[in-house]
């Protein structure tokens, strides 16, 4: 299964999901200091809506093994309060959400997964279902921890907001005031270098391009100082701070930059101080601690049917923007957290000032004629069915994680799953359904909602090579050997016999194989991506381009050492 999980990782190679789809028109960026009053927004129809994109996250399905659930107060013990007349029957909510809840996972094929709900400080429903593992039995708990990906954003800006109480630092705080060193950081637009701050690098509107770094790490198996400093190769996307592209390295320099600001480590800073306040026991932010707990979720991708285990991914280059390992037990206290104004447990852990921070949107992301999404500090905030939202999800691609709050109603909820497309299709329609239930709408009729083409990885064994109408012209010996890319650095192509190569990314010690195809182009067994050699002398190619890596802002063309 080795070749798979390594497949499967290049598949997810491309994104840590969020919740918002990403729409083409992004209008100027308002002024810092506007709030969730004084700019439009669908609650205000002197917008104008961008239909261009589709905001509706998609259907889902899995294998229910085992389920439990709890409806008390999991920190204090006591039952819940029965709902005052004005108020929603909160009681009512949960019974007809945990039936749907059920019935979905039944349905479905993803191994396990958990969910949580708070209202009104409490956390008022816990579910667990399935296992850990594919064929086996050990159960989810509500201590077991799953990689919750992208949501991790949202911890890092609250542990900024916390050293802004502490007068340590401040949101308008530059990326150069930490990282001055220009052979660490710099980018090829000199405004965003100099006045690049903590909003902007936490907001996604630095003007960088759209995912760029993210093969860095988890194709090249770069750290993040590595990946920090190839960004310097790739041109802008985007004028510094007018539209909004997603960049997981520039939120992950905004956490180090914290890290440096209170002269700690980034994991060391979140254990101090989201973590322990929070009572977060179970929780961890390296690889090697997730890896290591006894307790932690296995992650999965589906594939014709069938759930298949697949090693995680390793998201440490990108810690902050990425690689919180939680339970849901512990989700439901970074709930209760968001919803109280900072305070837990009758502590203030963040300042509500700093912490409304986090939730007061900077960016706009797009719209369609019922929903519209801004981007804030970690979190994305959507305006739909006459509602403010603070919503984010995250995505491993091999797990999935949903996180939506309504902090009006003081409702919240998490949805997780140990699974990457399905899962992440099973969180939003959970997540959808008790904010639907609650308002009293319809709920959510998953047959009708669109499926979302997610790709399709296919196993080594399982594809079929279009035989080759133009033989090799060279020996195989002759496209050995080491091409480089400022961007991407070293690729390598070692021999495996007459027609195939092994290709080594960067730092990455696992091959990816390739095969001939036709005449000098071969193909990327995993990605199905073709790999050109050309510009020959005496025979040897003297360049190469991967289609695989001709993504996000770079041309994918590497030269002969």
């Amino acid at each position: 299964m080795k070749n798979l999980g390594t497949g499967v990782m290049l598949v997810a190679a491309v994104l840590i999901a969020v919740v918002i789809v990403i729409l083409l028109h992004n209008p100027v960026l308002p002024d810092d200091n506007n709030n969730l009053e004084n700019f439009q927004t669908p609650l205000t129809p002197e917008l104008s809506h961008d239909s261009s994109g589709d905001l509706v996250n998609p259907f889902f399905l899995n294998v229910n093994a085992y389920s439990k659930t709890t409806t008390q107060n999991q920190d204090s013990g006591q039952e819940k309060q029965n709902p005052s007349p004005e108020s929603p029957d909160i009681n009512k909510i949960i019974v007809l959400f945990n039936s749907y809840v059920e019935n979905l996972f039944k349905n479905s094929l993803i191994p396990g997964a958990a969910v949580v709900v708070v209202y009104k400080d409490q956390i008022v429903y816990m579910k667990t279902l399935g296992v850990k593992k594919v064929g086996e039995s050990d159960p989810i708990g509500v201590d077991t921890i799953f990689q919750i990906g992208s949501c991790t954003k949202a911890f890092t800006a609250t542990a900024i907001g916390s050293l802004v109480d502490e007068g340590l630092m401040r949101w308008d705080d530059t990326a150069q005031q930490y990282f001055s060193d220009p052979n660490e950081f710099t980018l090829q637009d000199p405004v965003a270098t100099q006045q690049a701050n903590m909003k902007d690098l936490l907001s996604h509107r630095t003007g960088m391009h759209e995912n760029a770094g993210n093969e860095h790490i988890l194709d090249f198996n770069y750290d993040f100082m590595e990946t920090l400093y190839r960004m310097r190769f790739i041109e802008s996307q985007n004028v510094f701070r007018t539209k909004f592209a997603y960049n997981n390295i520039m939120v992950s320099l905004a956490g180090h930059s914290a890290a440096r600001a209170a002269s700690t480590t980034w994991p060391q800073l979140i254990k101090e101080k989201i973590l322990q306040p929070l009572k977060m026991d179970s929780s961890v932010s390296t690889y090697q601690e997730y890896v290591n707990s006894p307790n932690h979720s296995g992650t999965h991708v589906i594939i014709d049917g069938v759930a298949y285990y697949v090693d995680p991914l390793n998201l440490d280059g990108m810690a902050p923007a990425g690689s919180l390992s939680c339970s849901i037990k512990d989700m439901g206290n970074w709930l209760r957290f968001q919803l109280n104004e900072g305070v837990f447990n009758g502590q203030q852990i963040v300042s509500s000032q700093s912490l409304a921070e986090t939730h007061t949107p900077l960016i706009y992301v797009g719209s369609d004629p019922d929903t519209e999404l801004w981007y804030a500090l970690g979190w994305g905030v959507m305006y739909t069915q006459g509602q403010i939202f603070i919503v984010h999800a995250g995505s491993t691609r091999l797990s999935a994680t949903q996180v939506r709050l309504l902090p009006s109603e003081d409702l919240g909820v998490v949805v997780m799953a140990n699974e990457g497309p399905e899962g992440s299709k099973f969180c939003e329609l959970v997540a959808s359904e008790l904010m639907s239930i609650y308002l009293k709408n319809q709920p959510v009729d998953p047959s009708v909602i669109p499926g979302e083409d997610m790709g399709e990885f296919q196993p080594e064994s399982t594809i079929a090579q279009p035989p080759a109408t133009i033989p090799l012209p060279y020996p195989i010996d002759n496209y050995v050997g080491t091409y480089y890319s400022d961007y991407y650095g070293n690729i390598e192509f070692e021999k495996v016999d007459d027609s195939n190569l092994n290709l080594y990314a960067g730092n990455n010690p696992d091959p990816y194989p390739v095969t001939h195809l036709n005449g000098n182009i071969f193909v990327d067994v995993y990605y199905q991506k073709n790999i050109t050699f050309s510009n020959f002398e005496n025979d040897i190619p003297q360049e190469v381009h991967t289609d695989r890596w001709d993504v996000n802002g770079d041309n994918g063309t590497f030269n002969r050492v």
